[in-house]
This record gives C-alpha cells, structure tokens and sequence, in this order.
C-alpha cells in the first residue's frame, strides 16, 4: 500500500480533478447561457416582427370597437338643402348634414314665425340693434334668417362639435357674417344655468330666443323650467318654440314673463311664439 505521504499526495490530486471538472462544467453552462442570450440580441428582426404583429392585433381591435360604438354609421357628410328666405341673404344655400341627427325648421315654418314676429313689432325687418339667440342651432338656419332680416347680432348654441363646425360654421362663414355671429358650444341647459354670470358681459337678456330641440330624447317639461329660471329672457323678449304637438302639455299659456301670442301646427310640428304682456 502507499505511505501516508503518498495517500495524502494521491487524495489531492483526485480533489484537483474534480475541481478542474466542476469548473469546466460551470464554464460551459457559463457559456451556453450566454451564447443564448448572444443569439437572443442577434436576432432582433423576430422581436419586430412579434411587436408589428401585436400592433396588427390592436388596430384591429380598436376598429372593431370604435365600429361596434358608433353602429357601423359612415363619416358624416353634408348637402344643401335649404335657402334663407327673405332679407339681404335672400336665396343662399344652408346645408345640413344628410342624416337625421339634425332637424332644421322647415322653410315654410321660419317664413311664416318671421311674419308673424315682424308683424307684432309693426316692422318689415327686426331692428338692428336687436340680439338673436338660437338654440339648438344645428344648421343655424333660424339665426342666421334673422341677420339677413336686420338683427345686429346672432348667438348659436350647438352641443355637438361636428355639427357646430362643420355645418354652423361653415355656413357661418360661407355667408360672410361672422363679425354678426357667435357660436358656443355647448349644452343648451349648461348656457341656460350658467348664462346669469356672464350676462351683462353678453348684453343681458336677448331680444329673440328661438329654441328647436330635437323631439326624441328630450324632456320637455324640464327644458321650459330651464327657460323660465334663466336670465336669457326678459318682459320685453320674444320667444320662439318649436315642439312636437304630443308635448303640448308641457307649454302653458304664460312662460316665465312671457305670455303666448300664436300657437300653430304644421304638421306634426306646432310652433309658439311667447312675447310681453301688453301685447294681444
């Protein structure tokens, strides 16, 4: 058998073996980590191509959605369909948008309402000094009737964005009389509620007042509160409402200093006008 020294020189040269290994082990595992992670960062045109694929994914998602929301509808166009009818603007096209998310006073309505306000003022155009407020403007076809009939100035009130732009004021502007019209954006009940803040900034109460409001979704009851709360009117006003004949209910004979002078129907449309006391 070997020596002492011998067996203790033999152990240590086994031990160096099988350091050497586990370290040539480590070394290798060491590298092959490695070369994976070198092989990851060489190949970035596969991360690319997974990123494109998930924006892909995405866009078709967020298509599938916003066409889901908006009913599948296509892009919102216009088309000319009606002309002011009396006064310097006599004959000039208005358009409107080619859905039905609109509804413009019919023609011969705002002919026959400016008769009969002209003839109750004992005028054959509004005076100039006079101020309009149209709400729910949607084309601004009533406001802007009142310009060409004489009115120095006209307020809009127009809650949808698209509508206000591309219809309001492209009219606005296609008709020359934008130093004569201003357009807000907004809730007609949010003007209404709010309007007493900034009312002698605005002249105070209006002239005119011509409301149109679209005859679905709308709560007609809380609308004439609206009106008889706010300070767009005053004794001396004149208001105009149009209003669907099954909600007639809802407009008494007097509206807040105003009482009714004509109530008419066209059709399903009925139209009242409300002006001061003194007058029959």
């Amino acid at each position: 058998g070997l020596g002492p020294l011998a067996a203790r020189e033999a152990s240590g040269r086994a031990l160096s073996s099988v350091l050497r290994r586990a370290r040539a082990q480590q070394q290798q595992h060491q590298d092959e980590e490695a070369f994976e992670d070198e092989e990851a960062f060489e190949l970035p045109h596969e991360v690319e191509n997974r990123y494109l694929k998930l924006l892909k994914r995405q866009e078709r998602t967020a298509r599938h959605l916003s066409k889901k929301h908006s009913g599948g509808q296509k892009q919102r166009k216009t088309h000319k369909v009606m002309t002011i009818s009396s006064g310097y603007l006599k004959g000039s096209p208005i358009v409107s948008p080619n859905d039905k998310k609109v509804r413009p006073m019919m023609s011969k309505v705002r002919s026959a309402v400016f008769s009969m306000l002209l003839s109750r003022i004992g005028a054959s155009q509004l005076p100039e000094e006079c101020r309009w407020l149209d709400l729910f403007a949607g084309t601004g076809s009533v406001g802007i009737e009142a310009i060409s009939r004489g009115c120095g100035e006209a307020h809009f009130v127009e809650l949808d964005p698209w509508t206000a732009g591309e219809v309001l004021g492209r009219n606005i502007a296609a008709l020359g009389v934008e130093d004569e019209c201003a357009v807000h954006v907004e809730s007609v009940f949010d003007f209404l509620s709010k309007f007493g803040y900034k009312a002698e900034a605005m002249g105070g109460p209006f002239d005119f007042v011509s409301v149109c409001p679209p005859y679905n979704d709308m709560n007609f009851t809380d609308l004439v509160e609206s009106l008889e709360q706010s300070q767009v009117l005053s004794a001396r006003s004149f208001l105009v409402f149009e209003y669907p004949k099954e909600v007639a209910s809802c407009l008494k004979e007097n509206l807040g200093p105003l009482k009714q002078l004509v109530n008419r129907t066209y059709g399903r449309t009925t139209v009242a006008i409300y002006g001061p006391q003194e007058l029959d």
